[in-house]
Formats: structure tokens, C-alpha cells, sequence
């Protein structure tokens, strides 16, 4: 559905003369990309607007989307499938949040889970995508950006940690980042972690 609409678009582009017919491929592929990207983003904030709070929405991806662009992760090998583990994701992110706020478990717990992500994140950053390869110089850059915006979270985090003791919030973001390490589990076994520099692809 999403490629086609894509393509239509772009043909109704190229009929305008607003693009150049040699690069017919290059922008549908990027309308694909932000049809995908809308339609999923859009979902997901329906979905935590129902389940929890436009704000908390808004946090999910202030989170999430940081650390997936730098560190990396699985990606689905089709639009439809990125629908379903993306929505599928913030559904399990929200549930456990909900679930493990619910035992009032002390924030030592909290932390310990907050900084055993971040470490599998650091150590196994930047993820390789095989089927869209980067030079090192980017891949670097992605990891000394995780690297900072891991350390001024997990910062900000443990300070309010220490002053609220419980916070439904705080215990969301921590389980958001431990939803990003989990995405990053199954490239690391297929070999596309940090410390390797060849396998099979992590998209299979």
C-alpha cells in the first residue's frame, strides 16, 4: 500500500516537472520511507494517547528514536512488518512500565535495569545495517553520539531517581531503553554488533 502510494506520488511529480525523472528511484524510495514513517508514528501516538497520555507518546519517541538512529537495532525487512514490531513494541514498553510500576519495586531495581541496558547499548553500539552500509567515520560518529546522550540520560535519570523514589514516568523511559537493547540482542548474534565485522545478515 505504502509503496504504491508512493509511487503514484512520484508520478504525479514527474507529470508536474518537480523532480528530475532520473532520480524517479531515489525519491520514491524516500516518500516510501516518510509515508512508512507517518502512518507508523501516527499509530503509535493514537496508541499511547489511548493507553497512557499524548505526553507520554511524546517521551516514547524523545527516547527511542535517538538511540535507534545512533546505536541501531533490527529493522524489519518490510513496511508492514515495521508497523507491527513498532506498534508492538510501544504496546510492551507501556504494559511493563504499567505492570512493574505496579509492585513498587525499590528504585535501586529501577537503576540496576536502567544502567544494565545502557551498558549492552554501549557495548554493542553502533549496530551495522548489511543492507544499508555506512563508512566508519559515520559509524563512529553514531556511537560517540549514543555515548553522550546515554550519559546525560542516565545522569538525569539517576538524580531523579534519588529525589522521587517512584515515578511511572522514570520507570517508562527505563523500560524504553531496555526495549532499544532488546532490539539491538538479535543483530548482535548475527554478528553486526560493535565487535564484529562480518556475518549473516541480522535481517533473517
Amino acid at each position: 500500500m505504502i509503496h504504491y502510494a508512493a509511487k503514484n506520488l512520484t508520478r504525479q511529480l514527474l507529470r508536474r516537472n518537480m523532480i528530475d525523472s532520473a532520480k524517479q528511484e531515489i525519491y520514491q524510495y524516500g516518500l516510501e520511507l516518510t509515508l512508512s514513517t507517518l502512518v507508523t508514528s501516527s499509530s503509535i501516538m493514537l496508541t499511547a494517547c489511548l493507553m497512557d497520555s499524548f505526553a507520554i507518546g511524546l517521551l516514547y519517541f524523545v527516547v527511542s528514536i535517538p538511540l535507534r538512529m545512533t546505536a541501531g537495532g533490527y529493522h524489519a525487512p518490510t513496511y508492514f512488518r515495521c508497523f507491527l514490531i513498532s506498534n508492538a513494541a510501544y504496546l510492551a514498553v507501556s504494559c511493563c512500565a504499567g505492570y512493574l510500576s505496579s509492585l513498587a519495586l525499590p528504585y535501586p531495581v529501577w537503576l540496576a535495569l536502567l544502567f544494565g541496558s545502557a551498558f549492552y547499548i554501549l557495548k554493542n553500539c553502533p549496530v551495522r545495517n548489511p543492507h544499508h552500509p555506512v563508512s566508519s567515520r559515520i559509524l563512529n560518529k553514531n556511537r560517540r553520539i549514543t555515548i553522550l546522550f546515554l550519559c546525560i540520560l542516565c545522569s538525569l535519570m539517576t538524580l531523579s531517581y534519588t529525589i522521587l523514589l517512584q515515578s511511572y514516568m522514570l520507570n517508562f523511559i527505563t523500560v524504553t531503553i531496555s526495549s532499544v537493547a532488546l532490539f539491538i540482542v538479535p543483530c548482535v548474534r548475527a554478528g553486526y554488533g560493535a565487535e564484529s565485522h562480518s556475518a549473516p545478515s541480522c535481517l533473517e
